[in-house]
């Protein structure tokens, strides 16, 4: 596609690329996010089809759903039998009370209804976003349908409750979730443990010594791992930025917390390690507790203790472990150096060194180091931006996992 042309999205993932995915739009006010919720799954590499019903027509229009998916819209029956079930997947989100009584009971009165009965009829992946209020979604008939569908093969998302409603998800978040459930059977049960954030040394109940992390390059590899159907098991430290898709997710504060979190995501199934966290190697030798009082002393000394390496003791049975390290005045040589050191010390699999100067808000360069093929050396990649640093975690992560 020509990407200085309006219909053009940003690729960010390839968890989709070449999916052929149907989505219908039906009767709901949750109609309106379908525009994002299309344009995020292209951001993700599928192919969307959109259908949109009579009902659905009424809150947005074909032409918002055509330039969103950047093709045309299915609105009624046709000669080529385009309701028949030639894609990998379909998705009806939003769906309404309605729809979800007619696609339960098997009547096929619309293209949409009959195009979710071919899917359903060829065993391929459904995946179903109810939305309406509460009372609807109550009411004994919808949740009857519902679990009728269910009993077919069909996933149910889940939607976001608020206000005595069930909304519709933000778009990206739900793009990723049926991202990974498309992908769930090629990643066959895979598993990670990802850390970010930072942790904390407490002087008192209200003071604390702390490195600084924002959290965004552990959340971008734990979101991309995510929907590449892996099962993520997040541990975070202190951070403004928090991964928004995950599977399972542990707040912790101290060096102490992260380690023992971590070791239980991989005594209980997580198959490899993602160590992004920026962990304090130092912390105060003492805590006091509750508050230090201000006005007693002039001046505070405090003893700064050695903390135990957690990258030390987190060692997935798999041998997938991705290391993070970061260094002032980093030269390539520096950092072969490093990595060297950090491949036979720790065994690691994959390891990202930074420099402080490359590193900021805006910007993210890295070296990306793997082992030789001989497994005697390092093969440096300089890899320039968050979101492909992570990529490159990600990939490296799956296709071990994966196999």
């Amino acid at each position: 596609m020509n990407y200085n042309s309006d219909l053009a999205v940003e690729r960010r993932s390839d968890a989709l690329s070449g999916r052929q995915i149907d989505v219908v739009v039906s009767g709901s006010i949750g109609s309106v996010e379908a525009v994002r919720f299309i344009r995020s799954l292209r951001r993700l590499g599928a192919e969307v089809t959109p259908w949109l019903t009579a009902g659905g027509a009424q809150f947005v229009t074909p032409i918002a759903l055509a330039w969103a998916a950047g093709r045309e819209v299915r609105q009624s029956f046709s000669g080529d039998a385009s309701h028949i079930a030639l894609g990998e997947a379909c998705v009806v989100a939003p769906a309404s009370a309605n729809l979800l009584g007619k696609c339960a009971n098997g009547i096929t009165d619309t293209p949409a209804t009959a195009l979710v009965a071919s899917y359903l009829g060829s065993r391929k992946p459904v995946l179903i976003l109810p939305n309406m209020h509460d009372s609807l979604a109550q009411a004994p008939a919808v949740s009857r349908n519902r679990e009728t569908l269910a009993g077919m093969g069909a996933e149910l998302l889940a939607a976001r409750g608020e206000e005595g409603k069930q909304k519709f998800p933000e778009p990206a978040v739900l793009a990723d979730e049926v991202a990974h459930r498309l992908n769930r059977s090629r990643a066959k049960g895979g598993s990670a443990l990802v850390t970010l954030g930072t942790t904390r040394g407490y002087l008192d109940d209200v003071r604390y010594l702390s490195n600084y992390s924002t959290g965004t390059l552990g959340s971008l590899i734990a979101e991309e791992l995510y929907r590449l159907g892996i099962a993520t098991h997040v541990v975070a430290g202190p951070c403004p930025r928090q991964p928004k898709t995950f599977t399972t997710f542990a707040a912790v504060a101290t060096n102490d917390e992260m380690s023992a979190s971590a070791q239980y995501a991989l005594q209980n199934g997580a198959k490899a390690a993602v160590l992004s966290a920026s962990v304090l190697d130092f912390k105060p030798e003492h805590k006091t507790t509750g508050k230090i009082p201000s006005q007693t002393t002039e001046r505070l000394s405090i003893n700064l203790v050695r903390t135990p390496k957690i990258i030390a003791a987190l060692n997935p049975n798999s041998g997938i472990k991705v290391g993070f390290k970061l260094e002032t005045a980093l030269t390539a040589a520096r950092a072969e150096t490093i990595a060297h050191d950090y491949f036979a010390k720790y065994q690691l699999s994959l390891m990202v060194i930074n420099d402080l100067a490359d590193v900021d808000g805006s910007k993210h360069k890295a070296y990306v180091v793997t082992r030789s093929d001989d497994g005697k050396g390092v093969v440096l990649d300089y890899v320039d931006g968050k979101n492909a640093v992570a990529l490159a975690v990600a990939s490296h992560v799956a296709s071990r996992l994966v196999g």
